[in-house]
């Protein structure tokens, strides 16, 4: 029987894939500007060493990030003491406040064939928005039905009302747009996360396998990306994916979206096509694209939007595997290839520590190993 002992400097999981609420994030930032990595040397385990042993130490200091800076683009005011606020203090205020920021189509994950765990998750009816505009309307019946015995009777109300109309939109001012602050960002910094490394998922591919093979997917919720926009002339487009928003797209015209169509078809079979693309292996993507007949439009949203390779560094092989990998995956959770933690990347390693912790393993963190103790002889 095996036994998992685990032990890591840091106070938090993941490393340097870790995901952070803003003081979380300010803390990690406080922490590399001061240099805590600093080793502090301790002969205590010297003493444990025995003749035949050997001690190699480890160096713990953390190399992948230094010189760490910040930069603050928000406006800052004087408030000093202001604290995160506790998710308990502010759970109704913050339901609402999301009902009324949040669009209305909610980026949930239908069930699959194979069962990542994801939370189905319904957009909230508000009772009270549905039942004002009826008893607004109700409202609004019997004042029209006044106003029609009104009107019959004595016309010069009319021109009074109509005089007075104006003057009531003259008084409305547009809605004035406050500046965020830092201490409202310090104040909501429980409302999201902030990843280390942001990275989204393929929902096909051997780490979602073995979430899914291990039930570690259990222990995490994941969002579907719900659209892939490009920006192209000044103006944000979304990209069409599957078949049905290629034929639904109105910014492509009937000749365009059988191009693309073809296109795509051909990149899910391409291996069994060498002929059409063996000529074209030591040029770029992009030129081989140019190649297709494709329009400048089509170009841009294969190579930018799909493939998602570079312009001048990818071969033609390179971005006909990046174009299948991505139409491979449509439609399994939802119409974007793309899966996201629900509270970021730095999930997925706790969610392996809480599997491994059902099975007797122990984690200790704030705690570093400094040697490693091996036999002189076996070298093991």
């Amino acid at each position: 029987m095996f036994f998992v002992f685990h032990c890591f400097r840091r106070s938090y999981y993941g490393g340097n894939w870790a995901s952070f609420s803003f003081s979380g994030l300010l803390s990690w930032l406080k922490e590399y500007q001061e240099n805590s990595d600093v080793v502090t040397e301790n002969s205590s385990w010297q003493e444990q060493i025995l003749e035949n042993e050997e001690a190699i130490l480890l160096s713990s200091k953390d190399k992948t990030i230094q010189h760490v800076e910040v930069f603050c683009y928000a406006s800052q005011d004087l408030h000093k003491d202001v604290e995160e606020a506790g998710a308990l203090q502010k759970n109704h205020a913050s339901v609402t406040a999301v009902h009324s920021i949040e669009p209305a189509e909610p980026a949930c994950l239908p069930t699959a064939d194979e069962s990542l765990s994801t939370q189905s998750c319904e957009t909230p009816a508000d009772h009270t928005q549905n039942s004002d505009p009826e008893s607004s309307l109700e409202v609004n019946d019997a004042e029209a039905a006044g106003e029609k015995e009104n009107h019959s009777d004595d016309k010069p109300s009319e021109e009074e009302t109509s005089e007075n109309v104006p003057k009531v939109q003259d008084n409305t001012e547009p809605p004035k747009k406050n500046r965020i602050t830092y201490s409202q960002i310090i104040k909501e910094g429980r409302r999201f996360n902030v990843d280390l490394v942001s990275k989204l998922l393929y929902s096909r591919g051997l780490l979602i396998d073995l979430l899914i093979k291990s039930n570690v997917s259990r222990y995490a919720e994941f969002k579907n990306v719900t659209r892939i926009l490009a920006f192209r002339e000044g103006i944000v487009e979304q990209v069409p994916c599957s078949r049905a928003d290629v034929f639904n797209s109105k910014r492509l015209t009937m000749v365009e979206k059988r191009m693309l169509m073809k296109f795509l078809t051909f990149c899910m079979e391409y291996e069994e096509h060498p002929d059409e693309y063996k000529a074209y292996e030591e040029t770029t993507f992009s030129e081989y694209l140019k190649t297709q007949k494709l329009t400048p439009n089509l170009q841009y949203f294969v190579l930018h939007s799909i493939a998602m390779t570079p312009e001048t560094t990818s071969s033609t092989v390179d971005g006909l595997k990046a174009t299948k990998t991505f139409l491979r995956c449509l439609g399994r959770y939802g119409n974007t290839p793309f899966l996201f933690p629900l509270y970021g990347q730095g999930e997925l390693p706790q969610c392996f520590c809480r599997m491994c912790a059902v099975f007797g393993g122990i984690y200790c963190l704030r705690h570093s190993v400094q040697c490693l103790v091996v036999d002189k002889e076996s070298r093991k």
